[in-house]
């Protein structure tokens, strides 16, 4: 229960405010609010109501004093009674004397406990309702001034947090599609083609830094070890510049192809990617490099 010297309330909104403010996820979201409410008021009932944006419909994120055929009924009508109501018009509702057989709420969803005072209490948050934090006591006239007060706070916080994990939850869906572009477009600038029985084509397209080669040496290797190929044809035709490091990379998958067993060709070498490979003085096989790719996989199927 909430204490009533405004100095014992600093101690309770401090770890309020800092519990909410550690809030990663929805789940640390439901457990903070849970433990909060559990210390402000205490009344039979407590529920807080997250809207699900697919059905439109309030969903329980907890409830506490509930039968589970209780909390079904309560979550499946909240639309239709004070909740819904409270959540449409983001209006505080306090019923501090409920007339049990008057109370439409308890002829919708009758409780073990007849309800004698309600708190109902919008989650907002921009502007929007995004929830709703429900409280039901079986004595009349149970919440005090001060818990209304401190309950629509943590009911403010809440719908700021609500909205953090929302903007979280959007970043990490933007990252995760980004990812898949980008590992879509690596698939395209350096697709693994099968040009003949045994024989691999791999043209490189646009410029090659570090993680590019790292993931084409992955994807390649994976392909070495799936299927039995003899010759890997490397085209630098449509390759753009690239760092040493990157080029160092480039003589790296060369030679891990070739541990597997593939002997690896190379054609269509800029004037640019020469000098280096000169400049760089790295190890190539000389005798398995040619001007066209045409010419590199009529090698490698001729073998």
């Amino acid at each position: 229960m909430a204490p009533t010297d405004p100095l014992d309330l600093v101690p309770l909104l401090d770890r309020t405010a800092s519990a909410l403010a550690a809030v990663r996820d929805e789940s640390m979201l439901v457990a903070a609010m849970e433990d909060i409410t559990g210390r402000i008021v205490d009344c039979e009932y407590v529920g807080l109501f997250f809207l699900d944006r697919r059905s439109g419909r309030l969903r329980h994120a907890f409830t506490r004093g509930f039968t589970e055929e209780e909390r079904r009924a309560a979550e499946r009508t909240a639309m239709e009674r004070h909740v819904g109501e409270v959540f449409r018009t983001r209006a505080v509702l306090h019923l501090p004397e409920v007339q049990v057989d008057l109370d439409p709420s308890a002829q919708v969803n009758p409780r073990r406990l007849p309800v004698r005072s309600r708190l109902t209490v919008p989650v907002v948050g921009r502007g929007e309702s995004v929830g709703v934090i429900s409280l039901g006591s079986a004595r009349p006239s149970a919440f005090s001034a001060v818990e209304i007060a401190l309950v629509s706070f943590v009911a403010s916080l809440a719908g700021v947090v609500y909205w953090n994990l929302e903007d979280l939850r959007a970043l990490d869906e933007q990252h995760a599609l980004v990812k898949t572009q980008k590992e879509q477009l690596l698939r395209l600038s350096a697709p693994i083609l099968e040009a003949a029985p045994g024989v691999l084509l791999l043209p490189l397209v646009g410029r090659l830094d570090g993680e590019r080669a790292a993931q084409i040496a992955e994807r390649l290797l994976q392909t070495l070890a799936r299927r039995s190929t003899r010759a890997v044809v490397f085209d630098l035709t449509g390759m753009e510049a690239a760092d040493d490091r990157s080029i160092a990379a480039l003589v790296g998958i060369l030679r891990a192809a070739g541990l597997m067993g593939a002997r690896c060709l190379l054609s269509g070498a800029t004037p640019g990617l020469a000098r280096q490979f000169v400049d760089l003085d790295l190890p190539l096989p000389t005798h398995a490099i040619f001007p066209s790719a045409s010419l590199a996989l009529a090698a490698a199927i001729a073998q």
